[in-house]
């Protein structure tokens, strides 16, 4: 059977491309395959993984130099562990592996097949002037024997925007999703801290890092409309990162302290969900958003920005990646609302009033409160979620990697 190689930059808990590789080695190992891990950095805690675990220990260090040196040390790394494994594959995950995992072909004589994976929207480099990812994306993608992309609006976006002439190696494979676990994994019960919090209330829940792709200080100003109207409502935010504090400031200038409640990072976000009356995803941009596959399998109704790229693939198959649509758009599985604009709003709504996308959002989030009919109807998320089931996935991959 042959033998592969995930590299990553690190397996820790929170990042949606980290779960998703630790999914893919997992399920690749059980069908037989030698699976290896190799991380630069060995942080805590971990995705549960199957395989062998390799870390090269890496300290951070975000200087231009450093992060230059790192590139070309870690793609002879992957070289030479390739060899002494004799890994037939590599598959490597997100830009950071990908640029080394392609240089180790390139300058290194890596003889193993390289498939890279894309993870985020790549118009997010194009987006910021000067953005060095552009150049390497542009020169070193060419030489990937195969490119996976999360959604074809990502596929599309590298073809268009990139002007990458390999249609032939690019190949759109969705990630892969445990249904069954979540749903067994929601069933746990509650801690009793956190089951007040449920109790005569209804509660929106958002999970992702906060941080500036996931918009959530957007989400946290429209829901001050909500509560002006319904005072017992709540939402609950599941993540970390390095808007926390901002965020928090945001609800005490708000004074929403007692309907606004950021509970960190949560081993078990399922059971949250699953007691949770409507998921928002305020996502300014994606790749391929793990936690509406996550809400849709708990058949949790779903208000979900129209960013690019993963919302619109997922919840509105009926619609193609280019249709114009009016917001709101009450699709299929969820209702599409008008995606942020990529900038910060700290200010309380005294100093800086709602713009128009964040009072289409808060009229919606009331509008699912008071609409019984509404939420019956995107109570129906299971039968998409199956579509993204990890054994109808991993037969996909099989293909890819036997190719």
């Amino acid at each position: 059977m042959k033998k592969i190689l995930i590299v990553i930059e690190n397996l820790m808990i929170g990042g949606g491309a980290e779960k998703i590789a630790s999914i893919l080695g997992t399920h690749l190992n059980k069908k037989g395959y030698k699976v290896y891990y190799l991380t630069f950095y060995d942080f805590e805690p971990k995705y549960y993984f199957e395989g062998e675990y390799y870390s090269l220990n890496e300290k951070i260090d975000n200087s231009i130099l450093s992060k230059f040196k790192k590139l070309f040390v870690r793609a002879k790394k992957i070289s030479e562990f390739c060899k002494q494994k004799d890994v037939d594959v590599v598959i490597s995950f997100m830009e950071t592996a990908n640029f080394p995992a392609i240089l180790s072909k390139i300058l290194f004589n890596n003889k193993s097949k390289i498939i890279t994976t894309i993870h985020t929207n790549p118009e997010v480099y194009i987006l910021k002037k000067n953005n060095p990812y552009i150049f390497f994306i542009k020169t070193l993608y060419p030489f990937s024997d195969l490119i996976i992309t999360v959604s074809n609006e990502a596929k599309d976006i590298l073809i268009k925007k990139y002007n990458l002439k390999i249609n032939q190696k690019i190949k759109v494979l969705y990630n892969g999703y445990d249904i069954s676990e979540y749903i067994e994994k929601s069933n746990e019960p509650l801690e009793e801290k956190y089951k007040k919090l449920f109790n005569n209330s209804f509660v929106f829940i958002n999970v992702g890092r906060l941080m500036e792709p996931k918009g959530q200080w957007f989400l946290v100003r429209s829901f001050k409309k909500v509560v002006e109207k319904y005072p017992n409502a709540k939402l609950i935010i599941l993540g970390e990162g390095k808007l926390k504090e901002k965020l928090q400031e945001l609800i005490n200038k708000l004074n929403l302290q007692n309907n606004v409640y950021l509970l960190g990072r949560q081993k078990n976000p399922y059971k949250f969900l699953k007691h949770s009356d409507c998921f928002v995803f305020s996502s300014l941009w994606e790749g391929f958003p793990n936690t509406i596959i996550e809400a849709l399998s708990l058949n949790l109704p779903i208000i979900s920005t129209d960013c690019k790229t993963g919302p619109r693939e997922i919840l509105c198959p009926e619609l193609n990646i280019d249709d114009k649509v009016n917001y709101p758009y009450y699709g299929k599985y969820s209702i599409l609302t008008k995606h942020f604009p990529k900038v910060f709003i700290w200010e309380s709504l005294d100093k800086k009033p709602l713009i128009e996308e964040e009072k289409m959002l808060a009229d919606l989030m009331i509008k699912m409160i008071e609409d019984e009919g509404l939420r019956k109807k995107y109570s129906n998320g299971l039968e998409r979620a199956k579509d993204f089931d990890t054994e109808k996935i991993i037969k996909e991959w099989e293909k890819v990697i036997k190719m």
